[in-house]
């Protein structure tokens, strides 16, 4: 491996824009763009320089394409670098699901649960230079090109790189995005116009490791868990309970992940309401976080074992956007389907990760909707629906928001660029187009072959049970709520669906249930207002006034007795009607409530029929 000084000089060059042939049998060609109008040919191209997009340069390169890797990036690696961050989220048990590209890239960066960011941007380098990839360093902003309304390659300024097979691997498919394809942002397709909070890591020096693994382990694993390379967990609440000077600024858990030179990276500086898409805004937030983080280590170290000579030590050069455009793609990657865990023989990787999203708002924790066995992954996520000769790799590809908190860890998103990478350089040796390719039963068994050749895990296709409390009466009432993110199963897929439930909580529940399945915006507010003081438990007469109510606001008015609302079939023929409704019987309600027909409801009088409130 080459030394660090060498690669801190390739940096250097990279930053001031030196043109660089680094000198090895197969080399990396850095170099910036110049003035004068040239056209040059490649059979794929990898716009931006994430993990993602490395993954998949490497793939097309070493699957014969010549490939290349543009970027406005200074660095690469993206989140890891940039970003620095460190600390890995992975699913090893009962597997290593992630093989292939990922799995040699981790083995050069020590297979720890955290990582060097200097070693892993040397090992991004490695991988480039060795399957012979073209790197080019853009300081002007990467346009698409388009010949005759089709996409055709990238130009910068006056100069053209033409292919018909882009990936765009940049953070928020920016690319993409400028070349037409369309999008959701954020949860706005369930129905909220939210997103996951950004996050800036930062660094503390002077950490004493071994006094934090003393302490952490005297403390037991409730307060958190250390290894020799990571140290995550609530602490005993007391990083949350930290109070920030700076506005949109909020503290979380800790996620400690140490660097060779004993410093420690912290992913747990949450900001609020920057526009990911904004300059000044993003510049707004990371000067906020900034301001921030050295009071954060003063607070910490008066608490935490091992951080008593802890010393701010800086942040990383660009915030962790953690989530902002989905791809509209040929196919999208569910919640449903990370739940059931649903594995085909035309899946390209694996996953199995958690669907674990991070807080939305200040005013709540994050939410754990459940952790999947394992499901798997069709290349048609990356294939964008209204743009061809493109592919979409990274956390903006096809999965919906709720899919997105598993799919967007980047071991994950590594393998399905290796897969993206491999079908771009076969599809160009075939003259398919990425639509063309991932429709094919052919191309995608000749792609499976040459992945599982690559070393790349794909997932044995057997008939498995969805996760949680599947025997339920209730599971699907649950399942459904779910999908639009109102309703949890945590990290062991438990619901609670015995659990008895509070009257306010239903009324929240219906409140959401009627702006996130059929955009009324306008029933939350009137049932909290009738019910909104409600502290008893949800008896059935309160269930039953409060769903007739919500039902004549959703356009269905029934009277109010238990068999006009199964009549109606807005609740099950067999459901109970007295006594203390659990939160099963709470989901079965809510679920017809989710699915009803807006349809006017006449008596004999040719009147809308109002509920009935005695």
């Amino acid at each position: 491996m080459r030394s660090f000084v060498f690669f801190r000089f390739v940096l250097c060059c990279l930053v001031l824009g030196v043109g660089l042939q680094v000198g090895f049998a197969q080399s990396v060609t850095t170099t910036s763009v110049v003035a004068p109008s040239i056209v040059e040919q490649f059979d794929v191209i990898v716009i931006g320089s994430e993990p993602e997009g490395v993954a998949a340069a490497v793939a097309a390169s070493e699957t014969g394409a010549r490939t290349l890797l543009i970027t406005q990036d200074p660095r690469l690696g993206g989140l890891f670098v940039m970003g620095q961050m460190n600390s890995l989220d992975l699913r090893t048990q009962p597997f290593l699901f992630q093989r292939g590209l990922f799995l040699r890239w981790w083995r050069e960066v020590g297979l720890g649960t955290s990582f060097d960011v200097l070693r892993a941007e040397e090992a991004f380098y490695t991988m480039l230079q060795d399957a012979g990839v073209t790197v080019l360093r853009a300081f002007e902003p990467i346009e698409p090109l388009f010949k005759d309304g089709q996409l055709a390659g990238v130009q910068v300024r006056n100069h053209v790189y033409e292919s018909t097979q882009l990936i765009d691997a940049t953070a928020e498919m920016d690319f993409a995005a400028q070349a037409g394809a369309s999008f959701t942002v954020g949860f706005a397709s369930l129905g909220v116009e939210e997103r996951m909070a950004d996050t800036l890591v930062f660094r503390i020096e002077g950490i004493d490791w071994q006094a934090l693994q003393a302490g952490v382990r005297a403390r037991g694993k409730t307060y958190a868990s250390v290894d020799a390379h990571v140290a995550w967990g609530d602490f005993g609440g007391y990083p949350a309970a930290y109070q920030a000077q700076e506005e949109g600024i909020r503290l979380r858990g800790l996620n400690l992940g140490r660097q060779d030179d004993g410093s420690v990276l912290v992913n747990a500086l949450l900001i609020y309401g920057i526009d990911p898409f904004d300059a000044d805004s993003i510049a707004d937030g990371f000067a906020r976080a900034k301001r921030e983080a050295p009071r954060i280590i003063e607070y910490l170290k008066q608490e935490l074992p091992g951080f008593e000579n802890a010393y701010y030590g800086g942040v990383a050069e660009a915030l962790y956007i953690r989530e902002s455009r989905h791809l509209n793609a040929e196919c999208q990657l569910s919640v449903n389907d990370v739940l059931d865990n649903r594995v085909t023989m035309n899946d390209i990787a694996a996953g199995g990760y958690p669907l674990d999203v991070q807080t939305l708002t200040p005013f709540d924790n994050g939410f754990v909707y459940g952790t999947p066995d394992i499901y798997g992954v069709q290349l048609c996520v990356s294939v964008p629906e209204n743009v061809d000769n493109l592919w979409v790799v990274g956390k903006a590809a096809g999965y919906d928001p709720l899919a997105a908190s598993s799919a967007r860890v980047v071991p994950f998103g590594m393998a399905v660029a290796e897969a993206v990478g491999v079908a771009a350089a076969l599809a160009d040796a075939r003259a398919l187009t990425p639509r063309a390719f991932q429709q094919q039963d052919a191309t995608i068994a000749a792609l499976r072959r040459t992945l599982l050749e690559r070393d790349a895990y794909l997932p044995t296709v057997n008939a498995r049970t969805p996760v949680g409390p599947y025997d339920s009466p209730y599971y699907q009432d649950y399942r459904l709520l779910l999908s639009r993110g109102l309703a949890v199963g945590g990290y062991n897929n438990n619901p609670g669906l015995d659990q008895q439930m509070q009257t306010l909580s239903y009324v929240y529940l219906l409140s959401n249930v009627a702006q996130r399945f059929h955009n009324n915006h306008d029933a939350g507010p009137n049932l909290v207002s009738k019910y909104g003081a409600q502290t008893a438990p949800l008896t059935s007469d309160l269930a039953l006034g409060i769903t007739v109510d919500a039902a004549c606001q959703l356009g269905v008015c029934v009277k109010r007795s238990w068999s006009a609302l199964k009549a109606a079939q807005l609740a099950p023929e067999n459901f109970p009607t007295d006594g203390l409704f659990n939160r099963g019987e709470m989901y079965a309600l809510a679920a017809r409530l989710a699915t009803i027909t807006p349809v006017a409801q006449q008596n004999t009088t040719g009147q809308p029929t109002q509920p009935v409130t005695d």
